[in-house]
């Protein structure tokens, strides 16, 4: 077990062992005020008030408590949770008949049987049972002690099952904000090198257009270091994100040649959050792929929200030279990982190809409430 889950698993234990301790607390203490209310519920109905019957509950409540604290504070720890499961039967066995011993020894001794005729009528002899073999009043507190620690027992496990199921669940939550961390970090990394590539082409061509297209990657910096380390952005925030891709990669190709078109929402409510930089994978994978310079091509890229679900679809031409290339990288696989870590079963996504078009075809919930609950 390394040191971070044992971190996780010791604040579970605290927190549930608090609780725990609170509940036993309260059922004790309902045990120890309800003969009151039962003497003052008589004191209502007939105006009496036994003192004795409450000292006589609250005495015989003592032994079966300090068993409790025995059980729960020695037995279940170091004998039962530890799987010493003989050693704890044995204690059981021998706590019972400590308890049963003292249940005896503190029985008021039976009362003389009353005086008898020595030869009465046959017809008039009285019938005496037999006395049983153990009294009512030992089995009935045997019966407490049993079911006394049987709860313990049972809520014990109750609450150890649901503070490891808690401890799995932080922790399995934790790799999975790692695994998505790691993610983005892959993809911002990707997606420099790709805009780089295209600043160092554009160098050799246009040095104008090389320091515009700088300055629109100065922006794209800022978004990709400041808004990839958050949890949620702005659907309007990474629709403005996307435009300055798109804008910054159109300079490189000639209009006559290549057609790119962009349909975003004129006006997105701020309340809207996605992940940061989920589309931007099959955009990229747009413009590396779908892109000729020998032959006319285009993409079409829309981004839309309705009804609490963000629509993203992203069409390229596949150029004859690339027919037979494999179309993903990277930055294909990654966001799909990340759409399975986020959204689990709640989001659509369908790849297709068809009569050389590659299409992208994603569906999310635009609420943060709607993401998949890893």
């Amino acid at each position: 077990m390394t040191a971070e889950k044992r971190g996780y698993i010791a604040g579970y234990d605290i927190y549930s062992s608090r609780n725990e301790k609170v509940l036993y607390g309260v059922i004790w203490s309902a045990m120890m005020i309800l003969p009151v209310v039962l003497e003052l519920w008589n004191l209502i109905s007939d105006s009496r008030f036994d003192w004795d019957f409450v000292l006589r509950w609250w005495s015989g409540m003592l032994p079966l408590i300090l068993l409790f604290i025995i059980h729960n504070q020695f037995l279940i720890p170091n004998l039962m949770k530890r799987g010493k499961i003989g050693a704890y039967i044995l204690s059981i066995l021998i706590l019972t008949a400590a308890y049963a011993g003292y249940v005896l020894l503190s029985m008021p001794p039976k009362p003389p049987m009353p005086h008898m005729n020595p030869m009465p009528p046959i017809h008039h002899m009285p019938v005496h049972k037999r006395p049983l073999p153990f009294h009512f009043h030992l089995l009935f507190k045997l019966m407490l002690a049993v079911l006394t620690m049987g709860l313990n027992v049972a809520i014990s496990l109750l609450f150890t099952y649901t503070r490891d199921q808690a401890a799995r669940k932080e922790l399995e939550n934790r790799r999975l904000q790692e695994e998505l961390k790691y993610l983005k970090q892959q993809i911002s990394p990707h997606f420099l090198m790709n805009v780089l590539n295209n600043i160092h082409e554009m160098t050799e061509e246009n040095v104008k257009e090389a320091q515009d297209m700088i300055l629109e990657l100065s922006y794209l910096l800022r978004y990709v270091l400041y808004e990839s380390e958050k949890d949620m952005t702005t659907l309007r925030s990474e629709c403005l994100f996307i435009s300055s891709y798109i804008s910054l990669m159109k300079q490189r190709y000639v209009e006559d040649i290549v057609t790119v078109a962009a349909e975003m929402p004129e006006s997105i409510s701020e309340d809207i959050s996605i992940p940061p930089l989920l589309f931007i994978s099959f955009i990229e994978n747009a413009f590396k792929h779908g892109i000729s310079y020998n032959s006319k091509s285009f993409i079409d890229i829309s981004l839309n929200e309705k009804d609490g679900e963000i629509f993203f679809l992203c069409r390229n031409s596949i150029p004859a030279e690339r027919n037979n290339a494999a179309i993903g990288g990277v930055g294909l696989s990654n966001v799909k990982r990340r759409l399975n870590l986020l959204y689990g079963n709640s989001y659509s996504l369908n790849i297709s190809t068809d009569n050389n078009i590659y299409s992208v075809n994603l569906t999310i919930p635009s609420d943060e409430h709607k993401m998949h609950d890893n």
